[in-house]
């Protein structure tokens, strides 16, 4: 199988899984806007962090439904859940996005976590915006969106 082929399969398989995901998910989010849990709000300092890509590794550590998220790849058409890493003046900033319903088409519904992530490994929730996430999104995490 190509990489191509293994690319678009995947998508598909990501797409339909977060658009099933979604149905019939009227439970009380298990998370809601506004209202971070301790954890996922900032870690303390824990070890020097280095790259974008360290630093996005302690978000995502920080909360289960980031478990499994991979870089935001800009040529993935539907792509509902990732991670952009950047370097700044005092560190890094690290947003995670999450989306479902109708994820071909560009995701009903998003949720953006914003963090900042100091060379320390210091990380705090600067901002949180979006759709209530729905209770058990995205099942377990890992690429099954």
């Amino acid at each position: 199988m190509t990489t191509l082929s293994r690319v678009l399969l995947t998508s598909l398989l990501v797409s339909l899984a977060a658009c099933s995901s979604s149905a019939g998910a009227s439970a009380p989010p298990a998370h809601t806007f506004g209202e971070p849990s301790a954890a996922a709000q900032s870690a303390p300092a824990t070890g020097g962090v280095t790259t974008p890509d360290e630093a996005a590794q302690r978000v995502i550590a920080l909360d289960p439904r980031f478990a499994g998220l991979q870089a935001k790849n800009p040529d993935l058409i539907g792509g509902c859940c990732f991670y952009e890493a950047t370097q700044t003046a005092d560190g890094f900033q690290v947003v995670i996005e999450l989306g479902w319903g109708d994820c071909p088409a560009g995701c009903i519904n998003r949720h953006r976590w914003t963090y900042k992530v100091g060379p320390d490994g210091r990380t705090t929730l600067l901002s949180e915006t979006g759709d209530p996430v729905p209770s058990g999104f995205p099942n377990g995490g890992g690429s099954s969106y």
